[in-house]
C-alpha cells in the first residue's frame, strides 16, 4: 500500500506501539472532517490504522528500551494520514492537525512550568537519561538513533542541548517526504509555549542546520 513512499528493509524495525496514533486519532479527524467532509475523513483514516503500523514496523530499530523512541512513534502518527491520502492533504492541514492534538493534551503539558527550576529539570529529564543510555556500544546496536550533545550552553545550569542525528529527519528523508520534517520543529516552539516557556533556537536539522538547539526559558523570565 505504502510502497511508493517507503524503501522496503527487512533487516530493522521499530516495535510496534499504536499508542499515539489511537490518542490524536479524534482531534485529528476533526481538523479533516472541517476541510473535507466526514466521507473522506472515514476513508483516510480507515487506511491509516494499516498505515501507521507498516511505518513503525519500517523505521530504523533504536531500541525498545530508547527513552526517547516516543518522539518518533508521535511524530509517525501524523505522518500517517499524510501518506495513507497519498500526500493529498497538504503538509499545512497536517501542522494544524499537529497543534490541535497538543491543544487536546494542554492539560498534560502545563502541568510542567518552565519558569521554575523543577520545570526545567523536567524538561530536560528525558535528555538526559537518553544521554546516559546512548553509550558506544548502544551507538553500534542503533547507528541512526538521536545524537544529543550538551555543548555551546549559554550559562552554567541552563535548560540547553543540542540534537545532532535525528532518526525522524532520517526516515522522512528516506519516505521522501522532508517537506513534513520542518513541522515538527515547530510542534517544539508549540509544546514548550504549553508548558509556559519559549524556545530560543537558532538552526534545525530539517531546514539545513548542522543541529537543532534547544535554548529554553520560562516566558517571564
Amino acid at each position: 500500500m505504502i510502497d511508493m513512499f517507503l524503501n522496503r528493509m527487512e533487516d530493522w524495525a521499530m516495535k510496534y506501539n499504536g499508542f499515539y496514533f489511537w490518542m490524536f486519532k479524534g482531534p485529528m479527524k476533526k481538523v479533516l472532517a472541517k476541510k473535507y467532509g466526514k466521507a473522506y475523513v472515514l476513508e483516510v483514516m480507515k487506511k491509516s490504522k494499516q498505515v501507521y503500523r507498516e511505518l513503525v514496523e519500517q523505521a530504523d530499530d533504536i531500541g525498545d528500551d530508547n527513552p526517547m523512541a516516543y518522539n518518533e512513534l508521535f511524530a509517525l502518527a501524523f505522518v500517517t494520514p499524510y501518506v495513507a491520502s497519498g500526500k493529498k492533504i497538504p503538509p499545512e492541514t497536517v501542522q494544524e492537525m499537529m497543534r490541535q492534538s497538543l491543544y487536546h493534551i494542554k492539560w498534560y503539558f502545563a502541568k510542567t512550568d518552565l519558569n521554575t527550576d523543577k520545570g526545567k529539570a523536567e524538561n530536560k529529564k528525558s535528555i538526559v537519561r537518553y544521554a546516559k543510555w546512548y553509550t558506544p556500544e548502544k551507538e553500534k546496536q542503533y547507528p541512526t538513533s538521536f545524537k544529543v550533545d550538551f555543548d555551546g550552553q549559554p550559562y552554567e545550569g541552563a535548560c540547553y542541548y543540542c540534537i545532532t542525528r535525528c532518526p525522524i529527519c532520517i526516515y522522512m528523508e528516506r519516505m521522501g517526504i522532508p517537506e513534513l520534517m520542518p513541522l515538527f520543529c515547530e510542534l517544539d516552539e508549540v509544546m514548550i509555549s504549553l508548558q509556559h516557556g519559549i524556545l530560543h533556537r537558532k538552526q534545525t536539522l530539517a531546514n539545513g542546520g548542522e543541529y537543532c538547539d534547544y535554548f529554553i526559558t520560562g516566558n517571564k523570565e
